[in-house]
């Protein structure tokens, strides 16, 4: 949703079986959801790279 509620707290508020219930009446409430995710996964693989990346000394 536009204000980043999670489709479970919605779900559960609604009084739905479960969140895939919610998802398939609701889902256009949604709709930057997959870009969002994907932003979030693309800065979590980015951020394990950068820690793994060892420190190199420019003064050397």
């Amino acid at each position: 949703m536009k204000h980043g509620e999670s489709v479970k707290t919605v779900s559960e508020r609604l009084g739905h079986t479960n969140a895939a219930m919610t998802l398939n009446i609701y889902t256009h409430l949604w709709p930057d959801s997959e870009e969002r995710t994907q932003a979030a996964v693309d800065k979590a693989y980015a951020d394990q790279f950068d820690d793994a990346q060892p420190e190199v000394d420019e003064a050397a």
